[in-house]
């Protein structure tokens, strides 16, 4: 009975979403999400959703059962509210609780069967329906509370003398007593939680900042240090008693905002995340150079499918990554916090950062040319009539990326010495003007190089080699230039072009009509990460849609369906 309900919640709180839920949750939940209803339901309104095929499915199962149920407003969720899911964690157990406004309690209560009614529990205007130790559903007008607890191995195990000496017989095991002991904790947590008065979440500024009224979903992570060392220690418990004392709260990661958005011609996910003082003192150095703009000459967005950029200082990188990770090790393991110190000391001992930062200077792209067919040899083996095997070399048909690689260099002389040691050991061969690598037999294939510029080129086309060398490359970047000036990393993907790559030959019908659908639908998708601003690094998944399309919500919906 519980997963139906879980089912046709889950459902609801996809697209319901105030007696302010927000009450519910207290000042020290350590993550929350929020739906917004609402705003979901002025992009695909209540009459298109209940369209969709798998809508109908569901409707259909549930009017089995409950003949009274048309739509989904019969099922009693305040669908123009928000939904919230919030996460708490103590020492012993974890908490996950989900929070719905109800809009009729009667509606609601009809879609528990009779055996499920007779075993709600009413208190004045409360009623509480638990048929496990899994989970607990209270209501009462207004609102519907889902909570459940997960208990932590680590605090179980630690104390497992003390909770096997409260065994109700000989024959309950350690399992049997943690979700028994766990269970009732659960239930006496949903109780309080429901006639909570105490501070909530909103009083939180963090928790405030984090709102934005066009986003139609909304994640806010307290401390993600906080958050991992809570999961950590709940789920690993076979780590008790290995000498890993895991502790994250020196993890230097501190709050963590992420939205979805759905607008007319894209779909975005944006995430925030700030971090303490030492961090953003690394990363400012790691991340201050933009990517060198001699390079957008070898960029012609017209002969492309994707590419991704990288700038970074290699030297401040390789100076302060191994601090980080020293710190992080250190602070997730402090039995080992002096090993690590050490480590990450011999590691710069080892490297000459200024040098190295010399050798790459961090500015990288690659760019996706092409995806071309090319003729592949293979060996097989035919018999003749006598069984005779005879060795046979043949060539087909194999999909093969063309693509180009630029790295910043700015030490010439000591790559070209590398190169010639590469000759002369017949990794590389030596053409006119550029080099050969001598890749394995099997790959599909061919790549050149070059040095030029203060810059390492790499190339699948022997044609593009010498176009870099003789300076005849076409620059067409575009809008492109700004976004890469403007982040420390990019990837992009023109989606369009992608599909055009896809053999019909080898696509089922079903598949076909997929990718011609994509091809209608889909243009552009990036993924950026953006640059230090105060202690906050940010990140942007963007998912460009058709323009003649109502919204980008419906896009995907309407893709969802035509996948199903």
């Amino acid at each position: 009975m519980n997963k139906f309900i879980l089912t046709i919640v889950l459902f609801a709180s996809t697209i319901s979403f105030a007696q302010s839920l927000e009450s519910k949750i207290p000042a020290n939940a350590k993550l929350v999400v929020t739906i917004d209803g609402s705003h979901l339901l002025e992009l695909v309104p209540l009459t298109e959703f209940e369209n969709y095929s798998v809508i109908k499915e569901i409707i259909k199962e549930i009017k089995e059962d409950k003949p009274h149920i048309n739509g989904i407003s019969d099922l009693g969720f305040d669908i123009n509210s928000d939904a919230y899911y919030f996460y708490q964690p103590t020492d012993s157990i974890i908490y996950h609780v989900g929070l719905i406004k109800l809009k009729n309690r009667v509606d609601f209560e009809k879609l528990l069967d009779s055996s499920a009614q007779k075993k709600i529990v009413r208190s004045g205007n409360v009623s509480h329906y638990a048929e496990d130790s899994d989970l607990n559903i209270m209501w009462n007008d207004n609102i519907l509370m889902l909570s459940g607890g997960m208990p932590s191995y680590s605090y179980f195990d630690e104390n497992r003398e003390r909770f096997e000496a409260q065994a109700l017989n000989e024959d309950e095991g350690f399992y049997e007593i943690k979700n028994r002991v766990a269970g009732s904790w659960a239930a006496n947590y949903a109780k309080q939680l429901f006639n909570y008065n105490g501070v909530s979440i909103a009083s939180n500024q963090g928790y405030l900042k984090s709102k934005d009224n066009n986003a139609s979903a909304t994640l806010w992570i307290k401390s993600y240090g906080e958050l991992m060392g809570g999961f950590m220690s709940s789920s690993l418990g076979m780590l008790v008693g290995s000498g890993l004392n895991m502790n994250y709260s020196n993890y230097g990661i501190g709050s963590v905002t992420a939205h979805l958005y759905f607008e007319k011609e894209t779909a975005r996910i944006t995430s925030k995340m700030e971090v303490n003082d030492r961090w953003e003192k690394a990363l400012k150095k790691m991340y201050s150079s933009k990517i060198d703009p001699s390079f957008f000459k070898y960029i012609n967005e017209n002969e492309m499918l994707g590419y991704t950029s990288i700038s970074i200082d290699t030297e401040a990188f390789l100076e302060e990554y191994p601090k980080l990770m020293s710190e992080i090790y250190g602070g997730m393991l402090p039995d080992y916090r002096e090993e690590s110190i050490l480590a990450a000391e011999l590691f710069t001992l080892i490297l000459d950062e200024e040098a190295i930062g010399e050798l790459i200077t961090g500015d990288m792209l690659f760019v996706l040319n092409d995806i071309v067919d090319k003729d592949v040899t293979y060996t097989t083996y035919e018999y003749d009539d006598d069984y005779n095997e005879k060795e046979v070399v043949k060539t087909k048909k194999e999909s093969s990326p063309d693509f180009t690689i630029i790295v910043g260099s700015e030490n010439e002389k000591l790559l070209l010495r590398l190169i010639r040691l590469g000759v002369k050991h017949e990794a590389f061969e030596h053409k006119s003007s550029y080099y050969k690598i001598n890749l394995p037999s099997k790959t599909p294939f061919d790549l050149y190089a070059v040095i030029k510029d203060e810059k390492v080129f790499l190339t699948t086309s022997e044609k593009r080699i010498t176009n870099i060398i003789n300076n005849r490359t076409v620059s067409q970047v575009g809008n492109h230039k700004k976004i890469m000036k403007n982040n420390t990393s990019v990837i992009y993907m023109d989606l369009n072009k992608l599909m055009d790559k896809i053999p019909e030959s080898e696509l089922s019908e079903d598949e076909e009509q997929f990718v011609a659908y994509a091809k209608d639908n889909l243009r552009n998708a990036y993924f950026k990460t953006g640059k230090m601003k105060g202690k906050t690094i940010s990140s942007e998944l963007i998912l460009e849609t058709a323009k003649n399309r109502k919204n980008s919500l419906k896009v995907l919906l309407d893709f969802l369906e035509f996948v199903d």
